[in-house]
Formats: C-alpha cells, sequence, structure tokens
C-alpha cells in the first residue's frame, strides 16, 4: 500500500498494512518461533491492546503467507459450540473462496453432516457457509469433518481463535474436552488461542483438571514501549508533510496507559484535522479526547442502564481512582459514600464477570476501556490533564 492511497495513517482495524503497523518486533518473533516449531500458544493481554493487530501481522509475514493456510476467527459474540463452528466455517469457506473452486469444492464434500444446507453466492457463484446454528444438527461430528479438512491440507494450517476464554461459559460444559482431544491428535494445524482474561485462560491451561493443562506455551503481550510508540507516531504525521509533539505523545500514552487503541483512535481523530506546518500538540490532543467522549456519551448511557445502582457506584468508585484496592474495606466505602460491604463485592464479581472492570495480580481494580473511565470522571470534574498527572503520581 501507498502512502497516497491512505487517507489516515492512524488505521483502527486489525488487519493493519506493515508500513503502518507500529513495532511489536519481539513478539512477532516470538510467536513465530512458536508457531514454526509447531507449538500451540496462548496469547494473553488486556483488550484493546493489540493481540488482534499482532495476528494479523504475523499472517502477513512472507514466510508465514508463503508456507500456511491461516484463518482467523473471533469468537467473542459467540455462546455455543454451534456457533464457534459456524464462525469456522465462514472464516474457512471465505479464504478458500479466494484459491478457486476446487479447494472449496474439496472442502464442502467433506462436510457430510451439512449436506443440502450451503447456498450459492448471487455475485461470485460460489458457494458460501450460510449455515444457521439450527443446521448443525451434530456439532462434534461438523467439527470432526472440519479438523480433518485443516489436518489434509496442502500446506500447514494455522488457526487463531481470539477470545479463546469464551468457551468456558458455553452452556455445553464439554467444550474443552471435545476441542482438546481432537486438537492433541492434529499434526497438519497449529493454533494461536487469543485472549483478555488472564485468569480464566490460566486457569484454562495449568490447571491439572482441564482438559488443555499445560498444551500451548504462553505469550503476555504488553503495551508498546512509550519511545517506540512515540517516535512511530510523530513519523507517521512527518511522512504526510504534517508536525506532532513528541511530549504530546507522551502524555496521551501516560493518560491511555500504553493501550495502543484508545491512542490509536484519538490521533486518528487529530490527524485529518491538522493541516501542514501546524503542529499538533497537547491541548489539540485533548480536546480531541472531548470530542470523542461527547460522541461515546450514548454508548456509555447505555452501559450504566444495565447495571444496578450499587453496580453503577462502584464503577464510577474504581474510574475515580484509577487503580483502586481494597475495595471491601470501609476506608474505601467510606471515601466514597458507597452501601454496605457484602453489596460491593456482590457488584464486584457481577461487573468482572461483565468485563466492564478488570483484576490484575496485585489485586488491583480498574477500567480497561478508557475512554468510559474518561466519561465517567468527566461527571466527576476530573479531566483529561488532571487524570494524565493522577496517573503519573501511581
Amino acid at each position: 500500500m501507498k502512502k497516497t492511497d491512505i487517507l489516515n495513517p492512524f488505521i483502527l482495524s486489525a488487519d493493519i498494512p506493515d508500513s503502518y503497523f507500529c513495532d511489536r518486533q519481539e513478539d512477532t518473533d516470538s510467536l513465530l518461533m512458536r508457531v514454526k516449531s509447531g507449538n500451540n500458544v496462548v496469547l494473553m493481554s488486556p483488550r484493546r491492546m493489540g493481540k488482534s493487530g499482532l495476528i494479523h501481522h504475523l499472517f502477513s509475514r512472507p514466510e508465514i503467507k508463503k508456507d500456511y493456510n491461516t484463518f482467523y476467527v473471533d469468537i467473542y459474540e459467540t455462546g455455543s459450540l454451534q456457533e464457534l463452528i459456524q464462525k469456522l466455517g465462514q472464516e474457512i469457506v471465505g479464504k478458500l473462496s479466494k484459491t478457486g473452486f476446487a479447494s472449496l469444492r474439496r472442502f464442502l464434500s467433506m462436510l457430510t453432516s451439512l449436506r443440502g444446507t450451503f447456498a450459492l453466492d448471487p455475485t461470485t457463484g460460489f458457494p458460501t457457509f450460510s449455515v444457521g446454528i439450527g443446521e448443525i444438527p451434530s456439532p462434534e461430528v461438523t467439527l470432526e469433518e472440519i479438523f480433518s479438512y485443516l489436518e489434509g491440507a496442502d500446506k500447514p494450517c494455522l488457526v487463531a481463535i481470539d477470545e479463546f476464554q469464551k468457551i468456558a461459559d458455553y452452556e455445553q460444559k464439554n467444550v474443552e474436552a471435545i476441542l482438546r482431544s481432537r486438537i492433541q491428535m492434529m499434526h497438519n494445524t497449529t493454533f494461536i488461542f487469543s485472549g483478555s482474561e488472564r485468569t480464566v485462560l490460566s486457569q484454562m491451561f495449568l490447571s491439572y483438571s482441564r482438559p488443555f493443562y499445560q498444551s500451548a506455551s504462553f505469550v503476555q503481550l504488553k503495551a508498546i514501549n512509550r519511545d517506540v510508540y512515540a517516535g512511530f507516531a510523530v513519523r507517521m504525521f512527518e511522512n504526510y508533510g504534517k508536525r506532532l509533539d513528541k511530549e504530546a505523545v507522551y502524555d496521551l500514552y501516560d493518560l491511555m496507559q500504553g493501550y495502543t487503541y484508545y491512542m490509536h483512535r484519538t490521533l486518528n481523530e487529530a490527524y485529518p484535522l491538522m493541516s501542514a506546518g501546524s503542529v499538533c500538540d497537547k491541548d489539540f490532543l485533548f480536546a480531541r479526547i472531548d470530542d470523542i467522549l461527547v460522541s461515546y456519551s450514548d454508548a456509555c448511557q447505555e452501559i450504566l442502564s444495565g447495571l444496578t445502582p450499587n453496580q453503577r457506584a462502584l464503577m464510577t468508585a474504581i474510574a475515580r481512582e484509577g487503580r483502586a484496592t481494597e475495595i471491601s474495606s470501609s476506608a474505601f466505602i467510606s471515601r466514597h459514600g458507597l452501601p454496605s460491604v457484602s453489596s460491593m463485592q456482590s457488584a464486584a464479581r457481577a461487573l468482572l464477570k461483565r468485563q466492564l472492570i478488570s483484576r490484575n495480580p496485585e489485586n488491583e481494580y480498574y477500567l480497561e476501556d478508557k475512554f468510559l473511565e474518561l466519561w465517567l470522571i468527566r461527571g466527576l470534574g476530573i479531566t483529561p490533564a488532571i487524570r494524565l498527572e493522577q496517573n503519573r503520581r501511581r
């Protein structure tokens, strides 16, 4: 992709051209080494830190592109094995449709459990995987057929399943065992199990009693180096004849605590509004954050409307502190005018389950959604500039 082909270098989708991908060289090399050795990998990081982008970046590496069939499936919105199979089938059909009819026909012919349920794309004339959930009567059989196709493919397959921890919430409680029993027998297919819930993934892969126990190596994705990200952002502006104050990027990084998406989203908003020769500084970036928070208001109100008063109060208190500890203590409850200890414990469990708050190994509670955090504290008179100083004092 040429520079003239793109209107904004701060791309928000997961599939980012190499020229606009920021760093992650060590992380990419680590993943590359493991998958080329045939090792399944658990890729963990908080949401919005760049897991999906890293996976797509790995898939674009010449040695992967040339030697592997690659498939990416995001199962965050799934709730059953049937839905997972539907997503995987759609991804495989979508990829094979680009390679020619022979490969696609071979795949569909192997799905004997779904025979007669495929439709033709009116544009391309190719069969499509337009299979409804109710049209997968024997999910274990269909899964076996899909995995058999991958094992017999013309070259090794690399399958990334994003938000893999979701299978622990499926109503069908033996999904882990079903997947593990088949995956452990595969030799032509390597898996990347990507996810954002550290505790759930650790239990799945490190607990002796769980089917996936010690079946994959771990890669922990952390924030991009502060100096590296600042250099990248400044360079992207300069490449298009614009200027960005490096100190302003440091301020943005510290405000967003290194979360790639929220930094990228802010710069994505700022970039088209800058004229050649003018300088994008801290005030300009923070003004763009204010714009984003205004546009984010309806979504935030929708989130709050689905919470109980106790849950709203606790989430706001955690947002106010940024990193909250001992949320059941009398000091924390008194400081924020919260109800009883037991009600806050119940609220915390509900918010953690809905991933509206997170908890790290240091037992700190915080919001990973930095825009939601800033929106909540905005109503308390805490501006981005004030939060920046609070973050730096921690």
